[in-house]
């Protein structure tokens, strides 16, 4: 496995970091970014800023789309391969299926937000952002995995394997558009 990983105990916004990262050119393979805690994560359309306490899952994936052969500079196609990866992802940490996707890019149990994605694609660079409560539920109408299945991870546990899960499925499903 070729990923890196910077580990932040505090940072504005992986996505953010992520995005100025591909834009200063200063990549070399992929890579995560993940943090305890963000200040000003956010959702799509930067329409709000989300609460990140420590102890939930914040992470950005920064995956070169060329070099898997994906060449689609539009992210309406990844974010269905990326949705349906993590969903695949948590069904079999969680041994349930009870998890559910809400598009375009929320994941539910029982009808309450566990996690939510962001990519952001400045081709042939993706910033695959995703947010998992773990641990607790920062919004009105959230659930996180411990009150939902009795599962207590820390963060740094998911970022290899669910980066291998997204990974496999980007490759499996790198048609052009």
């Amino acid at each position: 496995m070729n990923l890196k990983i910077k580990h932040f105990t505090e940072i504005d916004s992986t996505n953010d970091y992520a995005v100025d990262s591909i834009i200063s050119s200063n990549i070399d393979s992929d890579y995560a970014i993940i943090a305890d805690k963000q200040l000003a994560g956010r959702g799509r359309l930067n329409k709000r800023i989300w609460e990140s306490p420590p102890g939930n899952f914040y992470c950005t994936y920064v995956f070169n789309l060329g070099i898997v052969g994906f060449e689609c500079e539009k992210t309406n196609s990844l974010i269905f391969i990326v949705m349906k990866a993590i969903r695949a992802f948590l069904v079999e940490l969680v041994k349930s299926e009870l998890i559910d996707l809400k598009l375009p890019n929320d994941i539910l149990v029982k009808g309450k937000k566990l996690a939510g994605v962001l990519i952001e694609v400045l081709y042939p660079y993706a910033a695959v952002g995703i947010g998992i409560n773990l641990i607790s539920s920062p919004i009105k109408n959230a659930t996180n995995l411990k009150d939902e299945f009795d599962l207590t991870l820390k963060p740094s546990e998911l970022v290899e394997n669910l980066y291998v899960s997204l990974l496999a499925e980007i490759k499996q499903k790198c048609n052009p558009c």
